[in-house]
């Protein structure tokens, strides 16, 4: 993969997703981790965590995939080909406002909605397959999912409180 096609797929994926960073993960991990394994599914997770934990918008993370895989010429072209759409479709932002209380936009946007929750369960069924192998991270997720959802930690929070468990744990068990 050069680092060309690499930024035409996260500009297309981008563009498919209308800027949903969660819903890019399945299209990433079927091309980058799946078809061309360039990437580990470990390297796109730890990629989408640190975006998690850090401030900006949820698609940041391509520029850490960028960086893995061509440096910072990657980091720096991949985080435009993700900003890119966003500000040409400013000009359509108008249009939007003139025709948001239409039936056609009303029902498209609740099945790009739908569309963007599918895919980001489908990633998240698909990657927790892949992770989710042992004993400690069968604990760790399930610990992560209350502190995240249940109790509605800040997610660097849970995100400290999660790996030091897994350290933890994984020094008790092994």
């Amino acid at each position: 993969m050069s680092l060309w096609e690499l930024v035409a797929a996260i500009l297309t994926y981008n563009v498919l997703t209308f800027g949903n960073g969660p819903a890019m993960i399945p299209l990433l991990q079927e091309n980058l981790v799946d078809r061309r394994q360039v990437l580990t599914i470990d390297q796109l997770l730890y990629a989408f965590a640190i975006a998690r934990v850090t401030p900006g918008q949820a698609n940041v993370y391509v520029a850490s995939i960028g960086y893995m895989l061509f440096g910072l010429a990657g980091a720096i072209l991949t985080t435009l080909a993700v900003q890119l759409p966003g500000y040409l479709m400013l000009p359509l932002a108008g249009s939007y406002e003139r025709f948001r209380h239409s039936q056609a936009v009303k029902g498209f946007s609740r099945g790009l909605t739908s569309t963007s929750v599918g895919l980001i369960f489908a990633a998240t069924l698909s990657i927790g397959l892949r992770s989710l192998t042992n004993p400690v991270a069968w604990i760790v997720f399930p610990l992560t999912l209350a502190m995240a959802y249940l109790l509605k930690w800040n997610s660097i929070v849970s995100l400290v409180v999660a790996s030091a468990a897994g350290l933890v744990l994984h020094w008790l068990l092994m």
